[in-house]
C-alpha cells in the first residue's frame, strides 16, 4: 500500500476537531465499560438502562478507533516497520504488563477479608504460570489457551496486537515477503481474531476511501441520527438475528468472536457517526478545540481505565466497599474508579513517550550503525 493510495496531498479523514471528538469518544466507552461491569460484578445492585451488550460494543468503537488511528499514523511514507514496532511497544507494554500483575496481585494478595476466590485461581505455581503467560504474550485467543481469568477486560488487547502487526506486515512489507509474512502471521493469529478484523479494518478504511472525507454538511446531522437509531435498532436484532447466523457457518470455538456479525453491524454505525461528525467538527472547530486540553487529559489515561478497572472493582467488593442499589453511592465509586486509575496512569501510559523515546535512541542508533542498515526516517 504505497502512502500515495492513502490519500497523500489530500486532506486526512482525521482533522483536528474530529480527534478531539474521538478523544471523548475513547473516554466515554471506556467509562461505559466500567459501569456495565460494575453491573456484571454487583459492585451496583440498583436499575441499570443497558445489558452486558453495551460495554460489548464499546470494545467494538475502540477497534474502530484503534484502526482509523493506527492507519493515520503511517500515512505520509514517514514511518517505518521499525519506528512502527517501537510505537506499538510503547504504547502496549507500560499499560499491559502492569494491568496484568496488578490483576494477579488483587486475586491473590491484595483482596480483603470479604473477597471469595476467583476461579481459575490455583495455588500451584505452575498452574499459576499457565493463566498468566498466554496474556502476556497476547495468546488467549488460540484454542485450549485460558481466558485472562483475573482481567477479563484484556482479550481485546488479545486481538488488537495482532491487528498491529498484521497491518504493519501489509503495509510496510512488499512483494513475496509481504504475501508470505502475512500467511504465516494470519495462520499464527488463528480463526477467532480473524473473524473480528474486519471490525478493526473498517477504521482503517476510513483514511482510504474518499467519500468519507466528502460528506456535505446538511447530509452529516442525517447520517448522525440515523448512525445513533443504528445503534439502538442493534440490540433488537443482534441476539436473535444476527448472532446465531455464526453458529450455523463457524464451528469452530469462536472465543470472544462469538457476535462478529452483530460486531461488523457495530463497526459500520460507529464509522458513519465517525464520517458524519467529521464536517460538524469542522463547523464548530472553533469552540470543540477550545477543549482539546481537558479531551487529551481524559483519553491520556483511557486505556489504563479500561485494563485496571475490573481489578479495582474487586478489590473494593473485597473490602466491603459496594453501591448497593444506592445511585449516588454509584456514582461515587466510579468516581472513585476513574481517580484511581487517573493516578495509576502517571506510571503507566504516561511513560510512553519515555519508553518510546529511550527505544528509539537506543534500538534505532543501534540500527542505524549495523552494517548496510537503512533505516527510514519518520
Amino acid at each position: 500500500m504505497p502512502a500515495s493510495a492513502a490519500g497523500e496531498g489530500e486532506e486526512r479523514f482525521l482533522t483536528r476537531p474530529l480527534s478531539v471528538l474521538l478523544d471523548f469518544a475513547r473516554f466515554g466507552a471506556a467509562l461505559l465499560v466500567v459501569a456495565g461491569h460494575s453491573v456484571q460484578l454487583h459492585l451496583y445492585t440498583g436499575p441499570f438502562p443497558f445489558s452486558g451488550r453495551l460495554q460489548h460494543y464499546c470494545v467494538i468503537v475502540f477497534f474502530v478507533l484503534s484502526g482509523l488511528v493506527i492507519s493515520t499514523s503511517v500515512l505520509g511514507g514517514r514511518s517505518s516497520l521499525a519506528r512502527y514496532t517501537l510505537a506499538r511497544v510503547s504504547r502496549i507494554v507500560p499499560v499491559a504488563v502492569p494491568a496484568l500483575v496488578f490483576a494477579a496481585l488483587a486475586a491473590y494478595v491484595l483482596a480483603g477479608p470479604m473477597h471469595v476466590r476467583i476461579d481459575n485461581s490455583p495455588d500451584d505455581p505452575l498452574l499459576f504460570a499457565e493463566r498468566i503467560l498466554p496474556p502476556l504474550a497476547f495468546v488467549s485467543a488460540w484454542p485450549g489457551m485460558p481466558a485472562p481469568v483475573w482481567n477479563p477486560p484484556y482479550w481485546s488487547l488479545c486481538y488488537e496486537v495482532w491487528y498491529y502487526a498484521i497491518f504493519a506486515l501489509a503495509w510496510f512489507l512488499r512483494g513475496w515477503a509481504r504475501a508470505l509474512a502475512l500467511i504465516v502471521a494470519c495462520f499464527t493469529a488463528g480463526g477467532a481474531i480473524l473473524l473480528l478484523m474486519p471490525v478493526w479494518l473498517i477504521g482503517v478504511a476510513l483514511t482510504h476511501v474518499p467519500p468519507a472525507r466528502r460528506l456535505p454538511l446538511s447530509v452529516a446531522p442525517i447520517l448522525l441520527a440515523a448512525s445513533i437509531f443504528g445503534a439502538f435498532a442493534l440490540f433488537e436484532v443482534d441476539r436473535e438475528v444476527l448472532n446465531p447466523l455464526l453458529r450455523k457457518v463457524w464451528f469452530a470455538d469462536p472465543k470472544w468472536s462469538a457476535w462478529a456479525f452483530s460486531d461488523f453491524a457495530m463497526g459500520l454505525v460507529m464509522a458513519a457517526a465517525a464520517i458524519a461528525l467529521r464536517p460538524l467538527a469542522g463547523l464548530f472547530e472553533r469552540a470543540i478545540m477550545a477543549t482539546k486540553p481537558l479531551a487529551h487529559g481524559l483519553a491520556g489515561f483511557s486505556f489504563t481505565l479500561y485494563l485496571f478497572h475490573w481489578p479495582l472493582i474487586q478489590l473494593m467488593r473485597s473490602w466491603g466497599l459496594e453501591a448497593g442499589a444506592s445511585v449516588p453511592a454509584f456514582a461515587t465509586l466510579l468516581v472513585l474508579v476513574v481517580a484511581l486509575c487517573a493516578l495509576i496512569s502517571i506510571l503507566t501510559e504516561r511513560q510512553t513517550l519515555h519508553l518510546r523515546r529511550w527505544m528509539e535512541a537506543r534500538f534505532l542508533k543501534l540500527r542505524a550503525k549495523s552494517p548496510g542498515s537503512g533505516a527510514v526516517a519518520v
